[in-house]
Order: structure tokens, then C-alpha cells, then sequence
């Protein structure tokens, strides 16, 4: 008897383990879940070698390929973060049907950029608006709240606001640099203590009200006349699937409120993407958060005035109707990159920079595409190529790439990199970004005591020994 139950339990424990892959041959492979990317079975060979991942990668192919997978997960986070209230899918589930993402965690308990960290993204940022100002346009740094830094309310006891967080730090920083800085935080806290709702239960992000007074809050930041909106007719749906509801319940997302404005969108003429259904369904779409073919839309607009340039992330992607209904003429882009170097041939009148609060780090992830400003002889600390300094140059596009790393022992927290360069016998300076060429430096991670410039119009042959750093 011992015996057969024995049996019993290792044919039913086997049959449990290639259950997966029995549904695989004859269910379809499910849809990805939340914003994850598909993955595609791993090859044993790839480029003539043996695949060393192959583990990991097939690992995370066959999860991510069971049959009924959104389903399974849905059950289990109803049970997780429905119940019991636990962190499920990168969600934390708040009370009165609010939920936030796990990558906000951070900013509210106070995790902390590093102090050079922090004075690097507000020199980028600095270097930004002096060349945005130099070419005759009018610039902006804003940055979108995360929704539990105006809704603290709603989260779990566990979780301890710290005010003194990244954002705040920064706030700091940019005052001494002199930013243009509009505080989307403090705007937002006053219309919610006027009793406005102004984020989506079920979303990261705001909805379409919050949205509203945040353009109004860019708008009045330029100092630019426009179109404010007020008395604009709305409806409020329950139809809108947040992001984070999606990852919490990806076969069966709850809904949540959404404002829905009525506009007019028949002087606006889209140059890309083309919509090609009509105006208004494309803006449908671009709202939506399919994030698809909205990495950069270009508009015209026959009754508005001005020309944007925004750079943005998808918190700005709700401001989209206000923005190209305003404009003339709207360039509106979610790469990663701010790409300016052809400013005067566009005469853009206003220049954005909007990103989340969330994602300040993410800032000087990438070096600004602009031209490093040229500047008077500079005095400080004068550093060559050698030991733990690395100091490289390579030719980009008919411009000098000057970039590299520098000791950490050689820097303080806030000073400032330049570049000196002896061009014909005549000594230059140019100011760097302080940001890390992490991919071409062959980095593992972004450091804080990286430089980069790009500078334009260097005549003759440029050296190693033509080449070194001021530290001020």
C-alpha cells in the first residue's frame, strides 16, 4: 500500500511539473504582462559560439510563455495585495482603492542620490538652459511628482514619508544654479487642498485634470502667453486601465476615473506621426498607454502661437491636447536624448525639459546633444590623461567628442569640469556636461565623476597632449 501511494505521488508530482509544457503545445503563448518585452526562445548557438546564458535566458522565456500566465497572476495578487495588502508586481496597494508603483519607494522614504549626483543633474540641467538662452528661446525644468508625494494618505502605515527626499535636495541645487524651475508639487497641492482630484487611482500617473494645471504651471513658467483652457467642458469616465493596474491584474484590470476634455482639434495638421484616421483618433492613441509611435510628434497648428520643443516622459503625455492646441508649430519628443544643436535653423520659442520625479537620476544617464559652450580662461585644478584619470577624444560628426573619467579624489561635490584644449597654439575652454559616456568608457555602471563635452569647430589635428581637464 506504502508502495503504490508512493507511485501515486511521484506520477501526479511529474504530471504537475509538465503540465506547463504540455498547455504550450496546444494553448497560445500568453500576451506580456504590464510594459515587459516579449522574449524570444534562446538559440544554443548565436554568431558561431556557444550561448553562455542560455539558462537564464530560456529561464525567463519559459515564464514568461506559460499558457494562462496573466491569468495566474491575476489570481495570485487578488490573494497577495487584495487580501493580505503585500507588494505584488512592483505595486503596493494603498487604501480606498489607491495603488503606486515600487519605483517610488525609494523618493518617499528618502533614498538618497548622492550630493554629487545631485549637483551633477542640476549643472546638466543649467548647462541646458544657458545654450536654450543663448540661441533666443525661453526654457523650462520641470518635474512630475510621483503620485504618492501629493497622495501620501493612501499608503500603506509601513511606508515613512521623508520630506527631505531627492526632489527636494534638488530644489536646492537648482536655485542656487538659478534654473528656471516650476514646481509642479507645490501647484498640484493646492489645487488638491481646492478639493480637485488630480491623480489616476489605478495609474502612475495624473489624469487629465492634473495634467491641465500642470500645462497651465509650464505655460505661466515661460512667461508666454497661451490658451489656459478654462471652462473647457469635460466628462468623467470609469474606463481608464492604469499601467499599475494592468501589472497587478493583467487578465482582469480594475478600472478608475479619467477626465475626458472636449477639444477641437480642427486647425491642428499632424506632420508625424500622420493621422491618417482623422485627428482626433490619433490623439486617442498617442493618449493611450500603448507608447506607440509617440517617440517623436511633430504639429502644426494654424490659430496658435509660438514654437515648442518639449523633451518629456509619458507624465506629459496627458498634456499633449493643450500643448499642440496652443503651439503654431510643436516639436514633442520622449528621447532620451535632448537633441539641440540645430536650435537656430527650428527658432523654437520655448524649450521644455519635463521629467518624473522618479527618474531624476535618469537625467544624466545619456549626454545632452548640444554643443559645450565656450568660455574665458579658466583657473583650477589642471588634469592630464594617466593613473585614475581617463581623459578621450574621438571625432563625431565633424565635432571633437571629449569625454572621460575622473578620480573621485581629485573632485569635489560641486565642482565644475571644463575643458582646455590648445588649438593652433591658442588655448580654448569649453565647459563639460558632468555626465559618464558609461557605454563608451566601458563602464559596468554610470559613475558620478564623469565629463563629456562635445565641441564644435576645432581647426587641425587634436592630440592627447592638445587635450586636458580643469577641475574648478
Amino acid at each position: 500500500m506504502k508502495k503504490s501511494i508512493r507511485i501515486i505521488y511521484i506520477v501526479l508530482f511529474l504530471l504537475i511539473c509538465c503540465t506547463p509544457f504540455g498547455l504550450m503545445l496546444i494553448l497560445p503563448s500568453p500576451e506580456t504582462v504590464g510594459k515587459e518585452e516579449a522574449v524570444e526562445m534562446p538559440c544554443l548557438i548565436e554568431d558561431g559560439k556557444i550561448n553562455d546564458e542560455i539558462g537564464s535566458q530560456f529561464d525567463d522565456w519559459f515564464t514568461k510563455s506559460i499558457p494562462l500566465r496573466p491569468e495566474i497572476i491575476t489570481v495570485q495578487n487578488e490573494f497577495a495585495s487584495g487580501i493580505f495588502g503585500k507588494e505584488s508586481n512592483n505595486v503596493i496597494t494603498g487604501s480606498d482603492g489607491w495603488i503606486y508603483s515600487s519605483e517610488s519607494v525609494d523618493d518617499y522614504i528618502g533614498v538618497r542620490i548622492s550630493d554629487r549626483g545631485i549637483h551633477n543633474i542640476s549643472e546638466t540641467i543649467r548647462i541646458m538652459q544657458d545654450y536654450t538662452e543663448a540661441h533666443g528661446a525661453n526654457f523650462v525644468f520641470t518635474a512630475a511628482p510621483n503620485k504618492n508625494q501629493i497622495y501620501p494618505e493612501y499608503m500603506p502605515l509601513g511606508y515613512i514619508k521623508n520630506n527631505d527626499n531627492n526632489l527636494s535636495r534638488l530644489e536646492k541645487y537648482l536655485k542656487c544654479d538659478k534654473i528656471n524651475y516650476v514646481s509642479l508639487k507645490d501647484e498640484l497641492l493646492k489645487q488638491k487642498d481646492n478639493g480637485n482630484e488630480l491623480y489616476l487611482k489605478c495609474d502612475t500617473h495624473w489624469n487629465g485634470l492634473g495634467a491641465l494645471y500642470g500645462y497651465n504651471a509650464i505655460m505661466n513658467g515661460l512667461g508666454s502667453e497661451h490658451e489656459s483652457f478654462s471652462g473647457l467642458n469635460y466628462t468623467v469616465k470609469n474606463d481608464w486601465y492604469g499601467d499599475i493596474s494592468k501589472m497587478l491584474y493583467p487578465s482582469a484590470p480594475k478600472p478608475c476615473s479619467q477626465y475626458y476634455f472636449d477639444m477641437d482639434y480642427s486647425a491642428v495638421r499632424f506632420m508625424q506621426p500622420r493621422a491618417s484616421q482623422g485627428n482626433k483618433m490619433l490623439m486617442e492613441d498617442l493618449m493611450s498607454d500603448k507608447e506607440e509611435n509617440d517617440v517623436v510628434i511633430r504639429s502644426v497648428n494654424a490659430k496658435g502661437q509660438g514654437s515648442l520643443y518639449i523633451s518629456r516622459d509619458s507624465f506629459s503625455r496627458a498634456m499633449l491636447p493643450f500643448l499642440i492646441s496652443n503651439y503654431r508649430s510643436a516639436y514633442i519628443t520622449r528621447l532620451r536624448s535632448f537633441d539641440l544643436k540645430d536650435i537656430d535653423d527650428k527658432n523654437y520659442t520655448d524649450v521644455v525639459y519635463e521629467m518624473v520625479e522618479r527618474k531624476l537620476d535618469s537625467i544624466t544617464d545619456i549626454v545632452p546633444m548640444i554643443y559645450a559652450p565656450e568660455v574665458k580662461g579658466i583657473d583650477g585644478k589642471e588634469i592630464r590623461n594617466g593613473g585614475n584619470n581617463i581623459v578621450k577624444q574621438k571625432n563625431e560628426d565633424g565635432s571633437l567628442r571629449v569625454y572621460g573619467l575622473l578620480d573621485s579624489k581629485e573632485i569635489s561635490d560641486t565642482a565644475r569640469i571644463y575643458i582646455k584644449i590648445n588649438d593652433g597654439g591658442k588655448d580654448r575652454y569649453f565647459e563639460a556636461f558632468p555626465d559618464t559616456e558609461t557605454e563608451l568608457l566601458g563602464l559596468e555602471e554610470k559613475s558620478d565623476y564623469g565629463f563629456s563635452a562635445l565641441i564644435e569647430g576645432i581647426s587641425g589635428d587634436i592630440t592627447e597632449e592638445n587635450i586636458s581637464v580643469i577641475i574648478k
